[in-house]
């Protein structure tokens, strides 16, 4: 079977989302396991607020570890063959896992299983972004992260389900369905063409110009003009790129044109700011979070950590619609200000508690719900996407497994230190989290700039040292906070695709035309 145009995308889009989905589906899945009886009765460890840190927070260095490797051979392997990488190694930690029988094999399959996630996670947002048009690539992104959050959801009713059986299978069986996504991505890769930039930057010029053919448009001819005027405008990018690369060491010294260590600082940043804005601090832990600080009782526990895990689905559904409308920046920093407040108001409520424990337990959980609102459409969504989008051809895939890597890491810190500190500093735990939320602002106002309804060439061009945009974002920069696509960014895309003179041994067509990512954002 041979898929092109909109089946294509469909199926590269599920395929991205199964992989994307184990992440959610773990900390579903191990936030209602922690506190199920016969895991407590298997693993007795767990009792213990270090130990029960070490069992979450061991999946986030395994995906650490998953992110290097994708690092190193992610380009030589390519994109396809990443994911098929992960996967495998994602099921051999799944196995471990529901079929422990001490706690080191549990532990040691949480890491493995990590691994896989790390380099799924890290690669299936970066074959998303090189693959789709690109005015369809922030929703389209959005779908593959919102997979994350869908399946944090299913796995949180998923165990208040399982807490019914009354054999180890109330923890076996939600552990050993994380092999589910795994054989969907398995069945749909092989109907998927690869990264086009990918085969680009391979010089295999004539799978790149086939694999475009069929991401651009249903049964498209190798000839056709939008076909050609993409692959000029992506191959006259990379060598540009090429021209002037360097070695790593000058990257790091900033000393190449195209502001590499910038545009990487930027995705990692991004990563760095979702996970200090307190998400895991809550995704982990949410029923501990309220049984212990707000009083209730296990069963409801479950029961509203199944309600907010749908909340939490829905309104990151709501950012397919936002992403594009609204722009990468706005939904950053609408998301700071609203989590802070969140983050306030839940400090303020468990601080008095004791005096009404009712009425301000009602405020607490409102308001933890007010947070994963807040947090599904905005910083849910955003930092998975433009790490995809922020970096060069050459760097996407060490940019990419960066960011992710940050991602777990600062993760990791935030999951082995939280059911700590909940213990023992209680509501000004929370407030930790509001003072980091409050402090991003600025970062975000003055350094990121938007990249929705841009072309991943329109970025390239945006970091050029002879483009005149500086690293700090002046206040009056219009076309960077702009969410339509500026008029450089149209003028440049023509200059390239006028100085590509051959492709496929012609000429393209008509090379002043407007691009077909323009055209289809109209």
């Amino acid at each position: 079977m041979v898929l092109s145009g909109y089946p294509l995308e469909v199926a590269l889009t599920v395929a991205n989302s199964a992989a994307q989905a184990w992440y959610g589906y773990d900390q579903g899945v191990i936030s209602g396991i922690l506190i199920s009886p016969y895991f407590i009765s298997t693993f007795p460890q767990t009792k213990n607020s270090n130990t029960q840190g070490i069992t979450a927070s061991c999946f986030s260095l395994g995906n650490l570890a998953g992110c290097l490797f994708a690092a190193l051979f992610g380009n030589r392997l390519g994109r396809k063959n990443t994911l098929r990488t992960g996967g495998t190694v994602s099921a051999i930690g799944a196995i471990l896992q529901f079929s422990a029988t001490s706690f080191p094999q549990l532990i040691v399959g949480r890491v493995i299983n990590g691994m896989g996630n790390g380099m799924t996670s890290s690669t299936c947002g970066m074959y998303q972004a090189e693959s789709c048009r690109g005015p369809r690539r922030g929703k389209l992104s959005v779908i593959v992260v919102l997979h994350n959050v869908v399946f944090y959801c299913f796995a949180s009713w998923l165990t208040l389900a399982c807490s019914y059986i009354n054999n180890s299978a109330q923890w076996r069986l939600p552990l050993a369905l994380q092999l589910i996504p795994c054989l969907a991505m398995f069945s749909l890769l092989p109907l998927l063409p690869e990264s086009p930039r990918w085969l680009v930057m391979q010089d295999r010029m004539d799978d790149a110009q086939d694999a475009l053919c069929r991401y651009l448009g249903k049964d498209l001819s190798p000839d056709d003009p939008e076909v050609l005027r993409e692959l000029a405008s992506i191959e006259e990018a990379y060598k540009l790129e090429v021209q002037s690369r360097i070695s790593f060491k000058e990257v790091i010294m900033c000393r190449d044109r195209s502001r590499h260590l910038h545009r990487l600082l930027l995705g990692m940043g991004g990563q760095f700011m979702q996970q200090f804005g307190g998400i895991n601090a809550l995704n982990y832990y949410f029923p501990i979070i309220l049984e212990d600080n707000i009083g209730l009782s296990t069963l409801m526990a479950r029961i509203l950590t199944g309600c907010n895990a749908t909340s939490y689905m829905i309104s990151s559904a709501l950012a397919f619609w936002m992403i594009e409308r609204a722009g990468r920046r706005t939904l950053m920093l609408s998301g700071l200000g609203l989590q802070c407040l969140a983050y306030v108001m839940v400090a303020i409520a468990i601080a008095l508690q004791s005096e009404a424990p009712f009425q301000w337990g009602a405020v607490a959980i409102t308001f933890l719900f007010f947070y994963y609102a807040a947090f599904g459409c905005t910083w849910g969504m955003v930092p998975w996407v433009y790490q995809a989008e922020i970096n060069s051809l050459a760097m996407r895939t060490k940019g990419s497994a960066a960011a992710t890597a940050t991602n777990w890491l600062f993760g990791f810190v935030c999951t082995q230190f939280t059911p700590t500190g909940i213990k023992n500093i209680g509501y000004r735990f929370y407030i930790i989290f509001a003072a980091f939320n409050l402090l991003f602002v600025p970062i975000v106002y003055s350094l990121y700039p938007e990249t929705s309804n841009r072309t991943l060439e329109d970025i390239d061009e945006y970091f050029d040292v002879d483009s005149g945009h500086t690293t700090i974002i002046p206040i009056g920069d219009k076309a960077t906070k702009s969410t339509a696509r500026p008029q450089e960014a149209i003028d440049a895309e023509v200059r390239r695709v006028e100085t590509a003179t051959t492709l496929v041994g012609k000429k393209t067509d008509d090379p002043t035309s407007v691009h077909v990512e323009r055209l289809g954002a109209q």
